[in-house]
């Protein structure tokens, strides 16, 4: 192993001195005079290292001989001190062995000592307990009665032990419930010289001094007698109040309230009905307004100067009046439920609907008011059961209302949205759809105040439900409206309901994909993504446990039972690697929040930007504008595939527009079809006119298509144009040039009708006919009938030889909507170009 090594640092060195040569030569072999110069140094250096080693050579027997001496000097001391250790050593093991009794008699003096100590530090302390105790009952004063209270409670929570904290807080507890009534008796006879509680009137400025420093020092004293939190009783009402209890002032404050409260909010009382919860909802409200600034600025300055920190007197306060309300709306909520389920009510829903948008109401103003998002009534209808009957009343009256709106006539007529609706626009959003969409923004604005995001999402599954809906009752009326069209449809103008369907279903579609992208939808749609990778996680981490349970019960089970376990614990590995690690809940939401901003912010920065450049135009209304382009392929984003579903269905509708109007055009163009193309006369481009059989036709085709294009949003009618175009383009090619011949006369007439006459038919009202290619089939095959006769000869006979290169030969002609075997035929069929061995194929035509 050694020689090995050896060999190994030999190979190493031969390679650096190897390396260092070929860096002082350099790649010129012929450089000999650097070579002479790296040997002059070598030389030097080894005459240099043999010198030294001549030179110690001759001083090794002295140095060595010093050495040695020094060691054996060395070895003496260590010998020396060895032997001292070992006698001090003895010494130390006789001198504990003989003073060993004493130590241990001092321990248990000492020990008896602290024991003894600890006693009359016990003692003492119950002592002073007393003492303080004693000192509390003599004294007369508040001041000082505050004082020795607050030394008794820094004892309670200096000293822990089980019977010695017991006792103290036994002592400290009696004397607060003394103090406290002492107090709180003075304070309520100030409360009533300060006319406690306020009226909306009062003018608490105009308050005497006297009066405010009474109602200052007890407030402080009440402060200070406060129990620890660990010793407050909770209150009945903790479901109904957020955070702590109210301090002590604050629950005194609160007590003629609660009383007024409950003499007009329950029993027999007419302020009592249950079908009017607005009465104690805009009381709880006014009460508010009336005395918050006062305690505010009475009563939380006091808990700043005395550094309490735990106190926020105003959201105590109106926590404690809030939690009067939702306990009541808890009780009324309570009573619709069991007098529904008895039959006692008439309309239990209608009532439920109003209790839920007057506490909706109520949080609304009460966050306006206080500033803070207080949601402790909010919480009354969250609760599972209210919960669960708010989303089926929500559902039952969207369901109602949407069968009312659909079966009114109405609906199909177009509305004006406010502003929106510029001088001149074409205002195309149907009824229905604009109060579909109000519904849906409604349910929107009543659910988005729920603090939790597990409550948010269940309500947009309702939206989403009742968009599901909203695209059935259309397909419905789709379905209806295509079986009654008639002749005469369209031809008259006013709303249809076929057009209000097209519309419906696009401007459904263009809100919910804009939506999709605000920062409402996109907060639950990141949030649903991440819960639903949340409890999978949480699904995934309990499989995984039972797995490696059952393999530890199962462990002489047979080789085919141990191959499955292997195969399913594997696929489990491979999903885990998949997922990362699991968050919590509070966790999730925010990280929803947080991707939901930056996706709002980015898609703001990339709108800021494409507006500079004046490629997209502001939205002014949903009702007349169109927020995004036809192009754009977004994802529905929380709404998922509905977007898609209300595409198609507009898409559907569309198609069964065109189908009926081509139906009509086609049923009135056999005419057109008979025309004797190749026996036409020549007239004069100044003379030509449509044709005779086209014009019932077209000018029925384009009455049609103006009347449904008016109604339609702007985008839709544009589609339906090309769409109309695209089938006449190809019903025209197929059945009137292919199967004609055309002679010059029969050219120039066919030419003027495509492109004087059908072409403007299908222009949009802002746009150049020559500017579209909307008939492409049409014009080229007019192209190519008006070729050049040599041109049209040496192109057919191209097309003919070439048949592989067919296409491309069209193609540099211009022609690309025409097959190579069309073309071919559309030449054949020019009387001029007709083949000379067969004349009687142009001859069996007259």
């Amino acid at each position: 192993m050694h020689i090995m090594h050896e060999s190994n640092l030999k190979d190493e060195i031969k390679k650096e001195i190897i390396q260092n040569l070929n860096l002082r030569i350099g790649s010129d072999i012929n450089n000999l005079s650097g070579a002479y110069e790296l040997e002059t140094e070598l030389l030097r250096k080894r005459k240099k290292l043999q010198s030294i080693l001549h030179a110690s050579s001759d001083e090794v027997p002295t140095k060595l001989s010093s050495a040695i001496k020094k060691a054996e000097l060395n070895s003496k001391q260590i010998d020396s001190i060895r032997e001292k250790r070992a006698v001090l050593k003895k010494k130390v093991e006789t001198f504990l062995a003989k003073t060993e009794p004493l130590t241990k008699e001092l321990d248990k003096r000492f020990k008896a000592i602290g024991r003894l100590e600890e006693v009359v530090a016990y003692f003492k302390l119950y002592t002073r307990i007393e003492e303080l105790s004693t000192e509390m009952k003599q004294c007369k004063d508040d001041e000082p009665l505050v004082i020795l209270y607050g030394e008794m409670k820094e004892m309670c929570n200096k000293y822990q032990k089980a019977h010695q904290g017991a006792y103290i807080k036994e002592y400290t507890h009696y004397w607060h419930n003394v103090l406290k009534d002492h107090l709180t008796k003075h304070y309520e006879d100030v409360l009533k010289l300060i006319k406690w509680p306020l009226s909306s009137a009062a003018d608490n400025s105009q308050l005497p001094k006297e009066v405010l420093n009474k109602f200052s020092n007890l407030t402080r004293y009440l402060l200070l007698i406060q129990e620890p939190r660990d010793l407050t009783a909770a209150s009945v009402s903790v479901d109904f109040i957020q955070g702590q209890d109210p301090c002590l002032p604050v629950r005194v404050l609160l007590r003629p309230l609660k009383k007024r409260f409950a003499f007009h909010f329950t029993g027999p009382r007419q302020t009592a009905r249950i079908d009017r919860p607005e009465w104690f909802l805009t009381q709880t409200l006014t009460w508010i307004k009336d005395h918050q600034e006062f305690v505010k600025n009475n009563v939380q300055p006091i808990a700043e100067k005395l550094q309490i920190k735990d106190v926020n007197a105003v959201d105590e306060f109106n926590a404690g009046l809030i939690a009067l309300a939702a306990e009541r709306l808890h009780t009324v909520l309570a009573i619709y439920h069991t007098q529904g389920a008895k039959g006692e009510m008439g309309d239990v829903d209608a009532a439920f609907a109003h209790a839920v948008d007057e506490t909706l109401g109520f949080h609304r103003e009460l966050t306006a008011i206080s500033g803070t998002e207080t949601n402790s009534v909010i919480s009354v209808l969250t609760k599972a059961e209210t919960f669960v009957r708010w989303l089926a009343v929500e559902k039952k009256y969207a369901l109602a209302k949407m069968d009312e709106t659909l079966g009114n006539e109405q609906w199909i007529e177009a509305v004006a949205s406010g502003v929106g609706a510029a001088v001149g626009s074409v205002v195309w959003v149907p009824r229905g759809a604009d109060w579909f969409i109000a519904l849906l923004k409604t349910i929107e604005d009543r659910y988005a105040m729920l603090p939790q995001p597990g409550h948010r999402l269940q309500f947009l599954e309702l939206q989403l439900e009742l968009i599901e809906e909203w695209r059935i009752r259309l397909t419905q009326l789709l379905n209806a409206a295509t079986s009654t069209l008639k002749t005469e449809s369209f031809l008259v103008p006013g709303p249809h309901p076929l057009i209000a369907i097209i519309n419906a279903g696009h401007h459904t579609r263009t809100v919910l994909l804009q939506w999709a992208h605000s920062l409402h939808y996109l907060q639950l749609h990141y949030y649903r993504r991440q819960f639903q990778h949340f409890t999978h996680q949480q699904h995934k981490d309990e499989r995984k446990n039972g797995i490696e349970e059952d393999e530890t019960e199962s462990s002489s089970s047979s080789d085919s039972d141990d191959t499955t376990e292997d195969t399913t614990r594997h696929g489990y590995r491979e999903a885990e690697e998949d997922v990362d690690e699991s968050i919590s809940l509070n966790e999730v939401e925010e990280s929803a929040k947080k991707l939901a901003l930056k996706e709002v912010t980015k898609r703001n920065s990339m709108v800021l930007e494409l507006s500079q450049l004046e490629i997209l135009t502001p939205i002014a209304n949903l009702a007349v504008a169109e927020p995004l382009a036809e192009e754009d392929a977004e994802e529905g984003g929380v709404f998922g595939d509905a977007p898609a579903l209300q595409a198609h269905l507009r898409d559907s509708a569309i198609a069964a527009l065109v189908e009926h109007i081509l139906l009509e055009f086609k049923a009135t163009i056999r005419d057109y079809k008979k025309q004797k193309w190749h026996s036409m006369p020549t007239i004069e481009q100044v003379a030509l006119s449509v044709s005779s059989p086209l014009c019932g036709p077209l000018s029925s085709l384009c009455a049609r298509l103006s009347c449904a294009s008016s109604t339609l949003a702007p985008r839709l009618a544009v589609n339906l144009r090309t769409r109309l175009a695209a089938h006449v383009d190809d019903y025209i090619f197929e059945e009137v040039v292919l199967e004609s011949w055309f002679n010059t006369g029969g050219t120039i007439q066919f030419t003027h009708d495509v492109r004087r006459n059908l072409v403007p038919a299908f222009a949009p009202p802002n746009k150049f006919s020559s500017s579209l290619n909307q008939l492409p089939k049409l014009l080229e095959a007019c192209k190519l009938l008006n070729m050049d006769y040599d041109d049209a000869r040496r192109l057919r006979s191209l097309l003919i030889k070439q048949p592989k290169d067919a296409a491309g030969v069209l193609s540099n002609t211009n022609i690309d909507y025409i097959e190579p075997n069309q073309a071919i035929r559309i030449l054949n069929q020019r009387t001029d170009l007709s083949d000379a061995s067969s004349p009687s194929s142009v001859m069996e035509l007259f």
